[in-house]
């Protein structure tokens, strides 16, 4: 637990900032088609209940502080924007699966709270990947959507 009167500032900067999102998420989505409104409603309906829950325990005094790899607070907030930054710019010369494993594990990274391990660690890769590959079954063989494939890896004859 935080000490009594303490507050952490960049948890509540980066938790605003992200409720401001996924309130921008819910309403630009209005205008999309019933099936193409699924995934930015689902998302956004996620990251106001995160953000309301994070802000609520933020502000309350009930989190405790990190003994993972990071510190809390605005160090963090960074860190986690810049990653998500290197998974867009990744997206196109490595693919989605590349892309998306390396940002998911270096997502988990920074936001993991206890002490890291080798065993935790091999856990987030096995995670990444088995999640990451299941979206893009899911959405390139059961929704019909193309997903970068990356232009790295293409040989050109």
């Amino acid at each position: 637990m935080q000490p009594p009167g303490r507050t952490d500032t960049g948890t509540v900067v980066i938790a605003t900032l992200l409720l401001i999102l996924g309130a921008a998420a819910l309403w630009e989505s209005r205008e999309f088609s019933a099936l193409g409104s699924i995934f930015p409603r689902t998302i956004g309906i996620v990251l106001l209940i995160a953000c309301m829950i994070t802000l609520w325990r933020t502000l309350r005094g009930r989190t405790r502080p990190s003994r993972g790899l990071f510190p809390d607070g605005w160090v963090r907030g960074v860190l986690l924007m810049a990653v998500m930054s290197l998974w867009i710019a990744l997206l196109e010369p490595v693919g989605f699966v590349v892309a998306g494993v390396v940002a998911y594990v270096l997502l988990a990274l920074i936001t993991e709270r206890e002490p890291m391990t080798l065993w935790r660690f091999l856990r987030f890769v096995l995670v990444a990947a088995a999640f990451v590959i299941a979206f893009q079954v899911i959405f390139v063989h059961g929704l019909n959507v193309q997903l970068p494939t990356g232009t790295l890896f293409v040989s050109r004859a």
